[in-house]
């Protein structure tokens, strides 16, 4: 395998298991990543990007998120209302 490919593969699957961590902090936030890098893929396609274009949206896309990863979890996973405080604390997680 080339160096530029193993750079490419080493590069996506840091991408993957960042998105994935997302998982472990809050299944709905993994799930919302899921379908967000899915829902990318197909509406890149859509748009007449090339296969290639969509797969690196399809890889980037749980990305998008990561910043919930430092967001604690009484905010996060906060069953009510949230108050202003944390709600601003909420806005700053990119």
């Amino acid at each position: 395998m080339v160096k530029a490919e193993k750079l490419k593969k080493t590069h996506v699957e840091l991408i993957q298991r960042l998105g994935r961590a997302a998982e472990y902090k809050d299944n709905e936030t993994g799930m919302h990543v899921l379908r967000m890098s899915r829902y990318s893929y197909v509406i890149a396609k859509a748009s007449g990007l090339a296969d290639e274009e969509a797969y690196d949206l399809l890889q980037a896309a749980p990305m998008h998120d990561i910043g919930k990863i430092g967001i604690p979890d009484d905010i996060l996973l906060k069953p009510s209302k949230l108050t202003a405080e944390e709600y601003a604390h909420m806005q700053r997680h990119t």
